[in-house]
């Protein structure tokens, strides 16, 4: 069930909600799932072919967040996902970020780094519109506690 940011009336047909609506009609094309969570950050479940989007933050900030999300899932298509980012799959399955090496560290940073471009390009040639200063804003953000994290 969406949050209640995007169930409000208000914002219906709304850059926001189209944007939204977009990124549903994509995933659902290519049959993976969008869900929300009160209590997970954002993530994408491969297994389920699902994407987990952390409702407690603003609409726009979720959007951005389907973006990012999006972006991981067209890396994981390149054919060279697996050589460019081998160390990051032996992360994505552990519960504890801190005891990773630094060369695992290093990879995330940079598939992070990449899943937000690749969001950007998507919504630049999906013609969804958003505030591509305010984008860049979460995703610098996003990536200070990447790098902080990768300096532990």
């Amino acid at each position: 069930m969406r949050p209640i940011a995007f169930r409000d009336p208000r914002l219906a047909g709304g850059s926001i909600q189209v944007a939204l609506k977009k990124l549903e009609s994509w995933l659902d094309e290519r049959k993976w799932e969008l869900t929300w969570s009160w209590k997970f950050d954002d993530h994408v479940n491969y297994t389920d072919r699902m994407i987990v989007i952390n409702a407690n933050r603003t609409a726009q900030s979720q959007v951005f967040g389907v973006l990012h999300e999006i972006g991981h899932i067209l890396l994981s298509e390149t054919p060279d996902y697996t050589l460019r980012f081998a160390n990051t799959d032996e992360y994505k399955r552990r519960r504890e970020r801190s005891r990773e090496p630094l060369r695992v560290r290093a990879e995330t940073l940079g598939e992070e780094w990449e899943a937000w471009c690749q969001g950007e390009s998507f919504a630049r040639k999906n013609g969804i519109e958003i505030d591509f200063e305010a984008y860049h804003a979460t995703r610098n953000r996003d990536l200070k506690s990447y790098a902080r994290w990768m300096l532990e």
